[in-house]
């Protein structure tokens, strides 16, 4: 075995997060790790890779003892990990950000930095050319991307840019954690070639995933956690069919009853649901809109991320947006909420233009985002995170009202509220972020990805709060990569393809449209 735990606990206050898992990792294998949202599969690597602190229990990697390491020594016996939520240097370049990983196995060269010691100059050119060829690895062009700053990357690149990072550290344990998350289908598809090619390489793989259909496909085993305790271990087969499984995905008292773990099997029969709660939706663009969106161009440098967009949304509306990762669809958001300044065109809402107003008079006039990936506080613990979306305003009584308001709405906030937010499971800080962006009182509500890397339980539970969202009379834009949820709830949909607003409709017409199938798709 390569990796072995033995009745591993890690406890925060009463929330018992991991609670005595036991877990084998035989060399040479890929080891799926599911559960749904809340059930600790982060919280386990996190104390497995030294981000936080064993409890009790103890773990090893072949010979050497991890319990008591710090995260830097256990990285220097050879773990590495992805991160759920992408933990890149945004304002380095790809390549810079592969040559970061490689610190751990480098002898410390900063003098010979300071000088010009052509032994140095000859280590830094094979650094860099190690770094392209990981790059090469993952998928990515060095010779397009390999300049850019990540941050400017496209999410899909971004995830396989982490990867290449942590090959960088020539581990025996690769760790991923949702490497798949909010990808389309033929992106996904390369990240399971990408994983099968580095086990067939011989590197042994740890994989987290909320996509069953890739877990299931890609793994040799499966563990199942659920309340930080492992319910199921076993073959894909076994796993898929164990009813304690389908019990933790499906919760009791489900209507319908099923064979197998939600995404393990085909997606035709919600794909039919949804396509039918489309087929009622309005396709009329409207002629009043309260935002108004007219041949809006953003590029970053030389790469036009987005070119010549309009789009229009009604009050009361919920308004879709749809493509391929890379697409354009959160920078068009990020433009509309003052956060990146748009090369041309005109963005107005109410009567304000988004082009030139400050984020901050945004906010003020209605709009809120809340952006991919969240961006709570975690250090800050879920009531703080709530109060700083109410720091400017002056009646303390109010604002302490309408965050009961919202913790009522979301019980769970209710029940962590005293947590750290970084401690909360990745469906937990959805929720909080859409909670926050609701305390600023919005007209129009900007959500970007809000099912990203979440459980099929926690998604259905998101979704609602949208829906309840939007019967509050809030009108939203939403961009989201799973586009039969999102063309199931929205009245109008955009699909956007390289910067580009391809065509626009009802949900039924997106959903039967070949376009759409090239645009999101990927084919």
């Amino acid at each position: 075995m390569l990796l072995r735990l033995d009745e591993v606990q890690r406890h925060f206050g009463g929330v018992h997060a991991v609670d005595g898992v036991t877990l084998d990792v035989e060399k040479g294998a890929i080891q799926g790790l599911i559960g749904p949202n809340g059930a600790g599969k982060t919280t386990l690597v996190n104390v497995i890779t030294g981000y936080v602190p064993f409890q009790s229990g103890s773990a090893w990697l072949e010979s050497d003892q991890l319990a008591g390491l710090s995260a830097h020594r256990v990285a220097g016996l050879g773990i590495a990990r992805t991160f759920q939520n992408i933990r890149l240097f945004k304002d380095l370049s790809a390549a810079e950000n592969v040559i970061v990983g490689m610190h751990s196995r480098r002898r410390d060269d900063t003098l010979a930095q300071l000088g010009t010691v052509p032994a140095f100059r000859r280590d830094q050119r094979a650094r860099v050319n190690e770094a392209h060829r990981l790059m090469e690895v993952a998928g990515l062009d060095p010779g397009e991307v390999g300049h850019r700053p990540a941050g400017t990357l496209p999410y899909g690149d971004q995830r396989r840019l982490e990867i290449a990072r942590a090959l960088a550290l020539q581990p025996r344990l690769l760790i991923l954690d949702e490497p798949a998350a909010g990808m389309n289908p033929s992106e996904k598809q390369g990240i399971r070639e990408l994983i099968e090619r580095l086990n067939e390489d011989g590197l042994t793989i740890l994989l987290i995933d909320h996509d069953m259909q890739l877990v299931m496909g890609v793994c040799t085993r499966v563990a199942v956690l659920n309340f930080g305790r492992k319910i199921a271990d076993g073959t894909p087969q076994e796993v898929s069919t164990d009813p304690g499984v389908i019990k933790a995905y499906l919760g009791t008292g489900s209507e319908r009853e099923v064979s197998s773990a939600p995404g393990a099997t085909g997606v035709e029969e919600v794909a039919a649901e949804v396509q039918a709660a489309a087929a009622t939706k309005r396709s009329v663009e409207p002629s009043n809109a309260i935002l108004d969106v007219r041949n809006l161009s953003i590029s970053y440098g030389s790469v036009n991320a987005v070119r010549g967009a309009s789009l229009r949304v009604a009050a009361g509306e919920v308004v879709a947006l749809i493509g391929a990762n890379g697409a354009g669809k959160t920078t068009i958001l990020s433009a509309l909420s003052g956060l990146i300044k748009a090369s041309s065109g005109t963005a107005v809402f109410d009567g304000l233009d988004l082009t030139t107003a400050k984020p901050s008079a945004i906010v003020r006039h209605g709009l809120a985002h809340v952006p991919e990936g969240r961006e709570i506080l975690g250090r800050q613990t879920v009531l703080e995170n709530l109060e700083l979306a109410t720091w400017a305003r002056r009646d303390r009584a109010a604002t302490a009202t309408e965050i009961a308001a919202v913790m009522k709405r979301f019980p769970i906030l209710a029940e962590r509220k005293n947590m750290r937010a970084g401690t909360l499971s990745g469906g937990e800080a959805q929720i909080l972020a859409i909670a926050r962006g609701l305390l600023a009182k919005p007209r129009l509500l900007l959500l970007d990805e809000p099912s990203l890397g979440l459980a099929p339980q926690m998604v259905d539970q998101v979704f609602a709060a949208i829906a309840e969202i939007h019967r509050d009379g809030t009108t939203i834009l939403l961009v989201e990569q799973n586009a039969l949820r999102a063309l199931g709830i929205a009245d109008r949909a955009y699909v956007i393809e390289t910067g580009q607003i391809l065509l626009s409709g009802s949900g039924d017409d997106l959903l039967h449209n070949p376009a759409v199938r090239r645009a999101y798709l990927g084919g």
